[in-house]
């Protein structure tokens, strides 16, 4: 069995007008822009998607990635492997037109979530717990010689949700605690363009 470390946990949620088709496009190209998938589309890590409808409610969403960064990244070792755990959670979602710089869009209206877990999984195939030496020395190793590793690479997965928690706040047009920077790429939504 596997060791799991949670290195951070969060929750972003926003009842608000959202164009989610462009959230949905914009969250998915920045999880594989970040190494957290193999393909950006064939083998992308979406493990379940539900949805229902209701007449007086609405829809109900229901999206879940598991991706992991040794996807195309650190394939020279298989000791650890970075996950993040996210879950697209969206309530009582509607379609709604609003009027934005004197044209008409199609967009959603409803409580949409996002819940996320950064973990970091040591001896992910199980290679030190089925070997019969290295069962026995495998927490001595990772808790006092591979310490040091195993702390840099929690620092750098939490650089890394603290920067997909950026990037889904800068989406849903939320308050963020970061300075603005020029995007890589042009805005995907409806929202106004940044100026520099």
């Amino acid at each position: 069995m596997p060791v799991d470390i949670l290195v951070d946990k969060w929750e972003v949620k926003a009842t608000d007008v959202i164009h989610l088709n462009s959230f949905y496009i914009g969250l998915h190209d920045y999880f594989w822009r970040e190494e957290y998938s193999d393909d950006k589309d064939n083998k992308f890590p979406e493990t379940y998607y539900w949805e229902t409808r209701t007449q007086q409610s609405g829809k109900e969403i229901w999206v879940w990635w598991r991706g992991d960064k040794t996807a195309r990244h650190m394939r020279a070792t298989s000791f650890h492997k970075r996950l993040m755990t996210v879950d697209i959670h969206g309530v009582g979602v509607k379609d709604v037109e609003v009027m934005r710089h004197d044209k008409k869009w199609k967009v959603q209206m409803g409580k949409v979530e996002i819940l996320v877990k950064a973990k970091l999984r040591l001896d992910p195939e199980d290679k030190w717990k089925k070997h019969w030496f290295l069962s026995k020395v495998f927490p001595i190793f990772w808790e006092r010689f591979y310490k040091k590793y195993i702390d840099m690479h929690k620092q750098e997965l939490l650089k890394d949700s603290y920067q997909f928690q950026e990037h889904v706040k800068k989406l849903m047009e939320l308050n963020t605690f970061a300075v603005p920077q020029k995007p890589f790429e042009p805005a995907k939504g409806f929202g106004d363009v940044f100026t520099y």
